[in-house]
């Protein structure tokens, strides 16, 4: 985020990938930290 931020990037393009809830749960997931504090449009693939 801070990268795409100092070359102020207009879309931040990133690959999905779940993981089981438990293993979510414990560890957390990238995919749903990286959601919650986007400050710039996503595109999403899986």
């Amino acid at each position: 985020m801070s990268h795409a931020f100092d070359v102020q990037a207009d879309l931040m393009v990133m690959g999905g990938y779940g993981h089981s809830r438990v293993r979510e749960f414990i560890l957390g997931g990238a995919t749903r930290g990286s959601l919650e504090t986007m400050t710039l449009p996503v595109l999403m693939s899986h």
